[in-house]
């Protein structure tokens, strides 16, 4: 894995994207279904997880727009999260099954996704991105863990993780915030410029030719390539 191709990849997504889109097409595209199996509904007649999220940002537009836009400081976007989390969490316990949402990860890396894609990919926020990018929160799943390029083996010892955890295995905020602050660490370990590029590790996107994060994805659906191809 070469660490100047993904610091290259990295700038050139999140600093400096192509195919900008809006807010209400990222919120519909950045999810993918199977970020939600593990919410179980209670009635499958009602609205399950994925439309929870959606509908909570599309509610909170201007809010996170207006505040991703001023942010100036990793503790205050992650506080800020912490708020979308809690809000989330009230609108999700009404048809999800309630012993799914004590995981802090479970609930936090759906958000963690957006607002990475938000900022990627948006058009709200072409002078601000480089800055807000810097700050962001790499969403943790089983490729993050699995990965030995991401994690070190006696990083993961030492807080008792194994490389087969899922995204609902970090349970506790102290130990999501343990992780992150990890990140930091590590990307400068390996003369990453920000921690979020680790993600274009996933699904070795660093090798992709897609000029932006959605077309990063190499499983993309049509109408994700039609997009990339604007």
């Amino acid at each position: 894995m070469q660490k100047q191709e993904i610091n290259e990849k990295g700038i050139a997504i999140f600093y400096y994207p192509e195919y900008l889109l809006s807010y209400d097409v990222i919120v519909e595209k950045a999810l993918l279904g199977n970020t939600f199996r593990g919410f179980h509904r209670i009635d499958r007649s009602k609205p399950g997880a994925s439309k929870t999220y959606r509908e909570l940002f599309k509610v909170e537009k201007q809010n996170i727009i207006k505040y991703l836009k001023n942010v100036k400081s990793e503790n205050e976007l992650h506080e800020f999260s912490n708020e979308i989390c809690k809000k989330l969490k009230f609108k999700l316990k009404r048809n999800i099954n309630n012993d799914q949402l004590n995981s802090y990860n479970k609930i936090r890396k759906p958000v963690d996704i957006m607002i990475e894609h938000l900022v990627a990919i948006g058009e709200d926020f072409k002078k601000q991105r480089k800055k807000i990018a810097k700050l962001l929160f790499l969403p943790l799943d089983s490729q993050m863990f699995s990965s030995d390029y991401v994690f070190d083996d006696k990083f993961l010892d030492d807080l008792e993780i194994k490389r087969n955890f899922t995204f609902k295995d970090i349970k506790k905020e102290d130990d999501y915030k343990e992780i992150q602050k990890y990140l930091i660490k590590r990307a400068k370990e390996l003369n990453l410029d920000s921690r979020i590029f680790f993600d274009l590790v996933w699904n070795n996107r660093y090798k992709s030719n897609g000029k932006n994060l959605l077309c990063t994805n190499v499983k993309q659906s049509a109408k994700k390539k039609n997009i990339c191809k604007k």
